[in-house]
């Protein structure tokens, strides 16, 4: 299984970072979207939706990811891309509160089919919109790279705090496996990568003290998703939310950081770049 892990990892990653650095804006995007409906097949399903339910739910979320996009331009008090950020931040803020009290509160909340699905509508569409709006931006492509890497920074050096230091469990009925020490181990690191990304963009020092903060509440925020799919996956009696990827499990179980990170991370570069 080790072996297998690896073997994906080592294909994955620098296919992701190629595809980053040289995909057209709406290339990427198209490529992060067709990632999300696979792993909108794979939400409608852990809400516990059968096979056509889970096509009609991909398509439905195939035409809130184009509506997000194709609208974004549009003249309005408030564009879709920016509504569609802004709701699934606020709902990843709340989901600190389900993960919190889990299972309480559960069933009433995102253990009710339609609240799960009208939900994964708008997460799912959220990560497409966002890499979107970044890759557009002045020095894009690297933006998108330093969240990804904020992101794969803090799933590292948790594992290597936890492994190592791990003492005392972060939220033991979602996901036992984690910990305090792991989570701030994830906090530095992905802290760390956030100045060192801020220097390699040429920022100055206020600017770069804010971009490692960023880094820091990317950290927090991605634990949040990868708990959030947890709770899902213990609500499902599924291990894992598919095969998509040998050894990693599915779209969700490796993307499942990148659904909460990414809104914020759009939210944190108008915060820290555009501030005056």
């Amino acid at each position: 299984m080790l072996g297998t892990r690896v073997l994906t990892a080592a294909v994955a990653l620098p296919l992701a970072v190629l595809a980053i650095l040289f995909l057209p804006p709406m290339g990427l995007a198209v490529a992060v979207g067709a990632l999300m409906l696979a792993g909108a097949c794979e939400w409608a399903a852990l809400a516990g939706l059968a096979m056509r339910g889970r096509a009609v739910f991909v398509v439905a979320a195939a035409v809130v990811m184009a509506l997000a996009l194709g609208l974004s331009e549009a003249d309005g008090p408030v564009s879709s891309d920016g509504l569609v950020l802004g709701l699934a931040a606020v709902f990843w803020v709340g989901a600190i509160g389900l993960v919190v009290r889990f299972p309480a509160r559960w069933h009433a909340t995102l253990g009710r089919r339609p609240v799960a699905l009208v939900v994964g509508l708008i997460v799912l569409a959220a990560p497409v919109v966002a890499v979107a709006y970044i890759d557009q931006a002045d020095q894009g492509p690297l933006l998108v790279l330093l969240l990804c890497l904020m992101i794969w920074g803090a799933d590292t050096g948790a594992y290597v705090a936890g492994r190592t230091l791990g003492r005392h469990k972060l939220v033991p009925r979602v996901s036992p496996g984690k910990t305090i020490e792991g989570a701030a181990g994830g906090l530095a690191t992905a802290m760390i990568l956030g100045a060192l990304g801020a220097l390699v963009l040429g920022l100055d020092g206020w600017r770069t003290l804010g971009v490692a903060l960023l880094g820091a509440w990317i950290a927090t925020i991605s634990i949040v998703g990868d708990l959030t799919i947890s709770m899902f996956k213990r609500s499902a009696g599924v291990k894992d939310s598919g095969r998509l990827f040998p050894g990693h499990g599915g779209v969700l179980d490796r993307l499942d950081s990148m659904l909460a990170a990414a809104p914020w991370f759009v939210i944190g570069l108008h915060l820290v770049l555009l501030a005056a």
